[in-house]
């Protein structure tokens, strides 16, 4: 279904609409929220304050651009002013690891190098800042385009890119410096 016909089935206040609209928004709103505060319990209670403002605010959304894109600019917004309220860097949240695609079954031992592995990007990702963590997620996690994220984070798209490149390099210094415990 397209972006409009639910956002008018939601503001014609159907039933079963706006929670279909949540289900299909849910994974990206609490990515984006999760990767800025990186508190499980503080990203709960913004995901449901994002879909409040979702809720209020549907009318103002006209379809310039994807909903997606819409809700996830919302929930990064949230984000940013957690942040800035709490005047403090992000918290750490073990429970939630970087993502990896695949398993690996060639054996206990590469189980743990991959492991290993793993527990280092997530170590190096929670090192960025918070807006180079959200968009490099958006971007390997997501598979959302510059384009998209920079409508999201409401900055222009070379900033983007920037901000991507910089995330990559930071990330490649921290690896290589435990490379050789790994």
């Amino acid at each position: 279904m397209n972006d409009l016909a639910l956002v008018k089935r939601v503001l014609s206040n159907e039933p079963g609409s706006f929670d279909e609209l949540v289900r299909s928004h849910q994974r990206l709103v609490w990515q984006v929220i999760s990767r800025l505060v990186q508190n499980q319990d503080d990203t709960l209670e913004l995901s449901q304050e994002v879909f409040l403002q979702v809720y209020y605010k549907l009318e103002q959304f006209k379809g310039d651009s994807s909903l997606a894109t819409w809700i996830g600019r919302i929930a990064y917004n949230f984000g940013l002013r957690f942040l800035q309220k709490q005047e403090r860097a992000p918290a750490v949240d073990e429970k939630h690891p970087v993502e990896q695609e695949g398993d690996t079954k060639s054996g206990q031992l590469d189980d743990l190098q991959q492991q290993a592995i793993k527990d280092a990007l997530s170590k190096a990702m929670k090192q960025l800042p918070p807006e180079q963590r959200t968009i490099i997620g958006l971007y390997h996690f997501n598979d959302m385009t510059t384009v998209e994220i920079s409508e999201i984070c409401n900055m222009p798209q070379g900033t983007v890119k920037s901000h991507l490149s910089r995330a990559r390099e930071r990330l490649k210094t921290l690896l290589e410096s435990r490379r050789s415990i790994l």
